[in-house]
């Protein structure tokens, strides 16, 4: 019904994501439209390839969520590694490979799909209810025209019937459930008894001819990349917009000029009643619904009608009928013409004819009206002065952005006259490797700021980086202070590290050997000497006890008791003796029915996770050397 079911970009690209793909949080929206090939793909699928620019932007998006999630604690060298860096990767793929199989069944999402996804967004939602103000708002404020939302959502809607099915009709076994319960609440109460790696640290020695040999048998574990320590400046809006004033005539004349965008169309706000009408109803089936409705309207204009209890308990309109049928405000352009011209022909608290779109047949009832207005100058004031203040930063940046380009550029042995030139902060960063910057050198840690700042130019010949683009509206030059080529630690910087380290070593495998032989006594022989109390655990009920020594435990066999068991849990070899097995108490029907749900989102990911590689297989997915390459840390 709403024609106003539109585009979307950034911050709506997640909304819409856990909406849309609620159990693949991993699959980016970036694959739906045509993607850039580079020379070197990374990867090919269904035809196309996966460039080294597209993995770039995928990756930088990722660490961007990362950095505003985690904040302060965000470390972009923690997340530098192979499985990251493959699951960006997958993730492009993944994207390719479910679009493909969406074009290939020619999957389309209709209007009243669109409408009740709308309804349903949170961020178009006040008081849990949808508010067409809010709606446009959210929609103007990022800068998003209704056209392209409509059809990138349609597109959205579209692609979810892929793997959307696949979730919804997810259902887990009753044996598989039982078992798994059964498996996860089984009782078993145990004593342990600890062999302490302590307890041997006297008992063996290492000398230097030990620190030695493991040192030289073992030099990748000391190896240290190249790195160095860099210089930078950063030139944004903000650093020359500072001194920029707004006159009194300026806002006057810009107000003047834009008055249409600071008024307020005539708005309504209306209630309604819909019978549906399927597209491919029957002509007789059409009458019957008609019938219906023009026997609702006749009710509805009845002296002291309730329309909102007609609406509630007749209305077929899921996201209206429980309010009464209320449709919230709404303007001219927003509801499909027919209905529009009906609503807006109506006078105050009139009920309208039988109104018939293509979704059926309407009876509306008009609730409110907004005249249009123009805001006052001094309500927009503020408003005006900062898009004046954005607009003049915008035309200084750009003259800034040329002189900062050729500064960096014609001097480039310092970074000191765009630095002068500007009043910006020459900014130092130690320690830099090709795939990472110390966290609080943000910039750095930007993939184009690296390769530029490890690119001949910079390396080798001592010059500044070109300006490089950070965002709209922000640039970055470096240039290299010292570099430190790829070394072994040597050994007297490492060796007490390393002797404690071997020490560790030796008096953990005398603690296994000494608990293996004192494991295979007790399965011989029965013995209570030394253990502790019993304790009763179960998988879901650990009760403190380490994973390794858990799982040992809950895997013995339970047909002869006592049993015994033991594991290594890092500072001990420790014995388990398993004395008794018993099922767990029934759980509470609510208990059960929680289990049950969460059982059933995980079997549905794992069947989307095997519909995936199906559909990878299906469209000739593969990963090629460039993209082992960039798996591997090794980029060129």
């Amino acid at each position: 019904m709403f024609d106003t079911i539109r585009n979307h970009q950034r911050w709506l690209q997640f909304i819409l994501l856990l909406l849309i793909l609620p159990s693949f949080a991993f699959i980016g929206l970036q694959g739906y439209s045509s993607l850039r090939e580079g020379d070197h793909s990374l990867a090919k699928v269904a035809g196309g390839k996966v460039s080294q620019q597209e993995y770039d932007e995928a990756m930088r998006g990722q660490l961007d969520q990362l950095r505003a999630t985690m904040g302060a604690q965000f470390d972009a060298r923690a997340f530098d590694t192979p499985a990251t860096r493959k699951a960006v990767l997958d993730e492009i793929i993944n994207t390719r490979a479910i679009v493909a199989e969406a074009d290939k069944a020619h999957f389309s999402a209709s209007d009243n799909q669109l409408r009740q996804t709308i309804l349903t967004i949170p961020a178009f939602q006040e008081n849990g209810r949808f508010s067409n103000d809010r709606y446009v708002q959210a929609l103007a404020a990022q800068g998003m025209t209704p056209v392209a939302f409509e059809a990138q959502l349609r597109r959205n809607v579209s692609v979810q019937q892929v793997l959307g099915p696949v979730a919804q009709s997810a259902a887990v076994p009753a044996s598989v459930f039982d078992r798994v319960i059964a498996a996860a609440t089984e009782r078993r109460d145990v004593q342990t008894q600890r062999i302490a790696i302590d307890d041997y640290r006297d008992k063996v020695a290492v000398g230097d001819a030990d620190v030695k040999a493991y040192y030289d048998a073992h030099q990748s574990e000391f190896a240290v990349p190249e790195r160095v320590d860099a210089q930078y400046v950063v030139l944004d809006q903000a650093a020359i917009s500072g001194g920029i004033q707004v006159s009194d005539s300026d806002v006057g004349s810009y107000y003047e000029q834009n008055k249409a965008r600071f008024g307020q169309p005539e708005q309504r706000r209306a209630s309604h009643i819909l019978i549906t009408v399927d597209a491919k109803a029957s002509e007789a089936e059409r009458a019957a619904a008609l019938k219906k409705a023009q026997a609702l309207d006749q009710q509805a204009k009845a002296p002291g009608a309730d329309f909102a209890k007609l609406a509630r308990q007749n209305s077929q309109d899921p996201g209206s009928a429980a309010n009464g049928g209320d449709l919230d405000w709404f303007g001219r352009g927003m509801m499909v013409k027919q209905f529009e011209d009906a609503a807006f022909a109506l006078k105050q608290g009139e009920v309208s004819d039988v109104v018939p779109t293509e979704y059926g047949f309407h009876i509306i009832k008009l609730t409110g009206i907004r005249p249009a207005q123009t805001k006052p100058l001094a309500e927009v004031r503020g408003q005006i002065v900062d898009e004046i203040r954005q607009q003049q930063a915008a035309r200084q940046f750009a003259d800034a952005a040329e002189q900062f380009t050729n500064l960096v550029y014609e001097q480039s042995d310092t970074l000191e006259p765009a630095a002068s030139k500007f009043g910006l902060k020459i900014q130092t960063a130690q320690g830099v490797t090709r795939t990472a910057a110390p966290q609080d050198a943000e910039p750095l840690n930007n993939p184009k700021v690296l390769e530029a700042l490890f690119s001949d130019d910079v390396l080798r010949d001592k010059r500044n980086s070109g300006a490089i683009e950070l965002a709209p509206n922000r640039l970055v030059s470096v240039r290299v202070a010292k570099y430190e080529p790829a070394s072994v630690l040597p050994l007297e910087q490492v060796s007490a590290q390393l002797r404690q380290r071997l020490i560790h070593d030796k008096a953990a495998e005398l603690a296994r050997q000494a608990g293996e032989e004192k494991l295979k006594a007790l399965q011989a022989a029965d013995a209570t000497a030394g253990f502790g109390p019993v304790v009763t655990v179960a998988r879901n009920a650990p009760q403190d006890m380490a994973p390794a020594l858990l799982s040992a435990v809950m895997k013995a066999p339970a047909d002869k008791l006592p049993a015994f068991v033991g594991a290594d849990t890092g500072d001990a070899y420790v014995i388990a003796r398993i004395s008794k097995v018993s099922p767990a108490p029934a759980l509470e029907a609510q208990v059960l029915s929680n289990e049950k749900s969460l059982m059933e989102r995980r079997w549905a990911q794992a069947e989307q996770l095997a519909v995936l590689q199906t559909l990878r297989g299906k469209y000739k997915a593969q990963i090629t050397e460039d993209g082992e390459r960039v798996i591997a840390g090794q980029r060129e």
